[in-house]
Order: structure tokens, then sequence, then C-alpha cells
């Protein structure tokens, strides 16, 4: 006897059924993966803290200024990391809030030169801004400085004292391109396409020894794209330094923001 033949329909809800289940283990996979990376990236500062603290009841050691620092400097990497994984949780939501407004790109080039002037002078690393004629954009200051600010942190982590990093901002048809090079540890063609995966880093050793979180670069690309902007690493190699770019759209007439000088 025949089996039944059951219809089209009945193929088709077969057909989507087993695509939700490939979705949902895909899911889980990931989740998975997430809870062990955040359980990785908070075990390092934590056992540190924990180290230092026994030590410090036990007499073996005292409350010097060395040990106070210790202390306060794996406290800041919770602090930081726990400010960063709440801010991706955000920038990845579907509906994160993007308030644009006329943003003057020489005027932000200027501000995030200030506000890291004294964090790249204590490293001994040269930070150049160059907005050229972009005029103005619009944008969401506030998450736009989010993302170049983070780029500039990164870039700061992977250059060594002696370096230089440089920020411009050129325009590119409707866009705008911000461009974050530096001439610092570089990036190996193999991992360019997942560094702006959550956790994901080209060399975790290296890179936890630099006090990043993981997920700053993942922030930055949720937050462009919630721009309707793209973003994009290139590197020649190991030592051979990084650019970042971020690409935005440029204000139109109607929006009442001129887009040239």
């Amino acid at each position: 006897v025949a089996p039944p033949q059951l219809g089209d329909e009945f193929e088709n809800l077969t057909v989507a059924f087993n695509q939700m289940a490939q979705r949902l283990q895909s899911v889980e996979s990931t989740r998975r993966r997430m809870f062990g990376d955040l359980a990785h990236e908070i075990r390092t500062p934590v056992a540190v803290l924990e180290a230092y603290l026994e030590a410090v009841e036990d007499g073996v050691k005292t409350l010097d200024p060395q040990t106070i620092a210790m202390l306060r400097e794996q406290t800041g990497r919770l602090v930081r990391f726990s400010a960063d994984a709440g801010a991706l949780a955000q920038a990845e939501e579907s509906h994160t809030a993007i308030a644009r407004g006329p943003v003057d790109t020489a005027e932000l080039l200027t501000a995030l030169k200030a506000a890291f002037a004294d964090r790249y002078a204590a490293k001994a690393v040269a930070l150049h801004t160059d907005a050229g004629d972009t005029a103005r954009i619009w944008a969401d200051r506030q998450r736009l400085t989010q993302v170049l600010g983070n780029l500039l942190d990164n870039a700061l982590r992977h250059t060594p004292a002696g370096g230089h990093v440089t920020l411009t901002a050129t325009r590119r048809g409707p866009e705008v391109a911000f461009t974050v090079t530096d001439d610092g540890d570089g990036i190996p063609a193999g991992h360019l396409p997942h560094v702006f995966e959550r956790f994901y880093r080209a060399d975790s050793a290296r890179d936890r020894g630099h006090g990043g979180s993981g997920i700053g670069l993942a922030i930055a690309k949720a937050l462009t794209e919630a721009h309707g902007g793209h973003i994009s690493a290139a590197s020649r190699g190991p030592g051979q330094g990084t650019t970042f770019t971020v690409a935005v759209p440029v204000a139109s007439q109607r929006e009442g923001v001129p887009t040239s000088s």
C-alpha cells in the first residue's frame, strides 16, 4: 500500500518546523557560548581581587598604595565590563533610540580629541584629527561619540608608546566616513571578519592584558547600523596597524541641515 500523500501544506509545515528547530538550536548554542564568555571575562578580575583580599587578611600583604592600586584596577575592569555589557544589550535592541540632530563633524572630532588627550598623553601616543570639509551631518551625537570613542579606546590599547592614531572625517557621496587609523599591533587577515563579534579576540591573552572587555567593537557595530550606516576593519597584518571605518548617511536639505559648508 502506498503511503498516504499528505500534500504540499504538510510538507511546507515540516520544512518550517525543521527550520525553526535549527534556529532554536543556534540560539541555544549562542546563549551557551555567551555565558561561557561572560564567566571567563569575570573570572580573572574576581580571582585577583579574592587573592589580594585573602593576602591582606592573612597578613601577607598590607593595604599599601600598590595593593590599593591593584584592587582599584581590577574593580575598574568589572565596572567597565558591566557598563559595556549593558550598553551592548541596549545597542542590539531593534528599537534602539537614535535621537538625530545636526552634528558638526569638525566640532565632534575636536571634542573627542580633547576627551582622550590625557589618556593618550599618559601612554605617549599621538592623537591627530582631520575633519576636512565634511560640514554637518544628521545623526545622534551621543551615540556617534560612543562609537568613535570605542574605536579610539581600542586603538590606544593596541598602539605602543611613540605610536600615532589618526581620526578623520571624509565626505563620500551620500555618506560621511569616519576613520580611526593606528600604527599599532595590526590584525591577521583571518581574524578581520570576526572582530565585531561579541567577545572575539584575535589574541585572547594579549587583549586581556590590554584591559578590553571584548565587546566595545560589537557596540560600535550595533550603534552604527542603528544609524543606517556600516562599519569595517582593515589591516595589512600583525605589526602593520589597523584602520576602522564608520560610514553614516549625510543629512539632506529636507531635514534642515546643510550638507556642505
